[in-house]
């Protein structure tokens, strides 16, 4: 294969994997008009990779609607076995959840958002506007990214808080530069985050760090509802609860947070 045909075929699966990320949303059915105008590429490539990945088994047409197959999870599966996620972290979250009384979260940095990869709940437990395994939320207004841009070198911090948008998710989001780098300064001195309904309106969410996994930093996090974290029995507490779980979480060949 030559050179052309090489850098060709990686441009075209490259496009393709854009084709899925439209899909990320949790959207129960695009249309090939609708993925083109999504990720600026013209119709007849659009076509050309649908029709692809449908006879890859990826995604299924019915009508004019593209949906995506069960197969596109085991990839995802295939990464969660190889990092020992079933065997040795969903146990801890479990049991550390059990204790908590509530939900506790798993998220890695992908790009410049953070990914949900394990999550644990009580029967009864808020969770997070419906959140579960491969769900994305931004870094800025939330505890668990704060605190994955807390264990990031300074210079992606503020690359971020350059690049991304600053979104109002709530009137009590910030948005201010400077004041959302003092607040993620403090999460990297004081080892956690706390973000009070700047993401979701009442809800309160805090994050520590893990440390590195599967050859990135992971953080947990739990979030509650109204105000109970302003108790400062009750948040000490709580946060006594997640930082024993990150240390269970480490194993010999995971570091300690940076």
């Amino acid at each position: 294969m030559s050179d052309t045909d090489e850098k060709k075929g990686a441009s075209t699966f490259a496009k393709g994997l854009r084709v899925l990320e439209c899909f990320e949303g949790g959207a129960r059915g695009l249309t090939m008009a609708g993925i083109s105008k999504a990720t600026g590429m013209d119709r007849a490539t659009v076509r050309r990779l649908c029709l692809t990945l449908v006879e890859s088994g990826y995604l299924v047409q019915s009508g004019h609607d593209l949906h995506l197959t069960p197969r596109i999870l085991a990839p995802a599966g295939g990464y969660l076995m190889a990092n020992d996620f079933g065997r040795a972290i969903q146990p801890v979250l479990t049991a550390f959840a059990q204790e908590l009384g509530g939900e506790i979260s798993m998220a890695v940095r992908d790009r410049d958002r953070a990914l949900y990869v394990a999550q644990s709940a009580t029967p009864g437990a808020r969770l997070s506007i419906g959140f579960v395994v491969g769900s994305t939320i931004p870094l800025l207004p939330t505890a668990i990214g704060r605190m994955l841009l807390a264990c990031s070198p300074r210079a992606d911090r503020e690359r971020v808080l350059r690049t991304r948008p600053h979104i109002r998710y709530t009137d009590a989001t910030d948005i201010d530069p400077a004041s959302l780098d003092a607040r993620i300064n403090a999460a990297a001195d004081q080892g956690y985050a706390i973000v009070r309904g700047e993401f979701e309106t009442g809800v309160t969410a805090l994050a520590v760090a893990v440390g590195n996994h599967a050859h990135t930093t992971a953080v947990i996090g739990t979030s509650v509802a109204g105000a109970a974290l302003a108790d400062d029995a009750e948040r000490a507490r709580m946060l006594d609860i997640l930082r024993r779980a990150a240390r269970s979480l480490r194993g010999p060949d995971r570091s300690a947070p940076l």
